[in-house]
């Protein structure tokens, strides 16, 4: 029996084996294994760290002992799926919050992100508060945030939809927040002065050249007297 499932790039951040075993994962080899049981014992999820970073996951039916795949399935529908679905990731996310490389904020897009701060100013993100779910950037020259990470609902900003959304909070002047407000890619601060702050999407939906420059501005704003070491 396999039934084994490797997740795809940018669905979990990538790990740090060393933290595993502070989260239960047991030693087996070159690998790691985890396993816990989910709704109430009628399934067990084991999760797979190989060498390498790649996580692979097999969910059983504890009745007969067979995988089970509906969870992984876009079209399945139902609520017992949805349940099953949940569950399952409920585990892998606080997997990839405790033991991750960027905690709850991850993935292709926000990870090109953070190398790009990391190359340009030689910071990185930070989790200041044990709420997992928000995190900031602050330079090490002038020790002022210039990106707040928050997980929120979508009716925080006004958009629709029930899920939780990973949002960056960034510095502008007045001029340029008024300007750059538009409800489509950048709302007005959340839980921030919106006057000099706002609030853009973690989802790709601004190209990674025209954030790269946000993040600069909003930079130059945390440096005593706007010095700018940004390229460009």
């Amino acid at each position: 029996m396999d039934g084994w499932h490797d997740l795809s790039a940018g669905e979990l951040p990538k790990i740090r084996t060393e933290k595993l075993e502070g989260f239960g994962f047991r030693s087996k080899g070159d690998t790691f294994v985890y396993e816990e049981d989910l709704l109430g014992g009628d399934f067990r999820l084991f999760v797979r760290v190989a060498e390498g970073g790649l996580v692979s996951t097999l969910l059983l039916d504890t009745k007969t002992e067979e995988p089970y795949v509906l969870h992984l399935v876009e079209q399945a529908q139902g609520a017992f799926v949805g349940e099953v679905r949940t569950a399952y990731w409920e585990v892998l996310n606080r997997i990839g919050e405790s033991c991750g490389e960027h905690g709850a904020f991850h993935g292709a897009y926000v990870d090109d992100l953070l190398q790009y701060v990391r190359e340009t100013y030689g910071d990185e993100i930070e989790y200041p508060w044990k709420d997992m779910d928000a995190a900031v950037i602050r330079s090490h020259v002038s020790k002022k945030w210039y990106a707040v990470f928050m997980k929120i609902l979508p009716a925080k900003i006004g958009l629709g939809g029930q899920k939780h959304i990973r949002v960056m909070n960034l510095h502008g002047t007045a001029v340029e927040v008024a300007a750059l407000v538009d409800g489509k890619k950048c709302f007005p601060g959340y839980h921030m002065n919106r006057k000099y702050w706002y609030t853009v999407c973690l989802d790709g939906s601004i190209p990674m050249m025209e954030l790269h420059t946000l993040i600069d501005r909003s930079f130059n704003l945390s440096q005593v007297g706007g010095h700018r070491r940004g390229k460009g």
